[in-house]
């Protein structure tokens, strides 16, 4: 009985290390096949989404100084309270002008537009624009006109001050194709019109 005690000590018994060791083996005998495996997706990681590329892309490109952004002339002076006012005279809300915008509520908008959609949505109102020359009353909103061809007239200069605006300013380089293409597309449609007119 001593014996077979002692054998039973010195049997070799399973350690937690060997039933790692065997995956182990098991694993490594198999690493050439993951290898082949993963090649395809290594390949994927390395291609760059079209964001990141983008990205890269303007690292990449020439610095070009940025104008300083200069205040809307129509503006009044900085320190002036603007107020919308209800149709009984009652003051509804206000905001200041300051150097660098708009002061609503704390804040400081960029724009008046932007300022008067955050008073809108203070109010209530549910637009998804706002004119803000016309929601604080430094301008009235023009009224449509019943003769089609002044309302023609009007958009044509509309439109042709922003034509020639972006031809100045705003062409660049990147976009000139671009810009071009839009006005041939756009002198196109206008002599398709002339000629039904005509």
């Amino acid at each position: 009985m001593a014996k077979k005690q002692i054998e039973k000590k010195t049997s070799p018994r399973k350690t937690p290390e060997a039933k790692t060791k065997a995956p182990t083996a098991a694993a490594a005998a198999k690493k050439p096949a993951q290898a082949e495996v993963k090649k395809p997706t290594q390949a994927k990681k390395e291609t760059v989404p079209a964001p990141e590329a983008a990205a890269a892309a303007r690292k990449n490109a020439p610095i070009v100084p940025v104008a300083p952004r200069t205040s809307d002339p129509r503006l009044p002076a900085p320190g002036t309270v603007l107020q919308k006012r209800d149709r009984h005279g009652a003051v509804r809300c206000e905001c200041t002008v300051e150097e660098g915008g708009i002061r609503y509520a704390g804040k400081v908008y960029r724009s008046l537009s932007s300022a008067a959609m955050a008073a809108a949505k203070d109010l209530g109102l549910n637009n998804k624009t706002q004119n803000g020359f016309t929601f604080w009353g430094l301008s009235k909103p023009p009224r449509r006109s019943s003769d089609p061809l002044e309302a023609l007239e009007r958009a044509w200069e509309r439109y042709h001050g922003n034509v020639t605006a972006l031809v100045k300013e705003g062409v660049t380089d990147e976009n000139r194709a671009k810009v071009l293409t839009t006005i041939k597309k756009h002198v196109q449609t206008i002599e398709s019109l002339r000629e039904k007119v005509a």
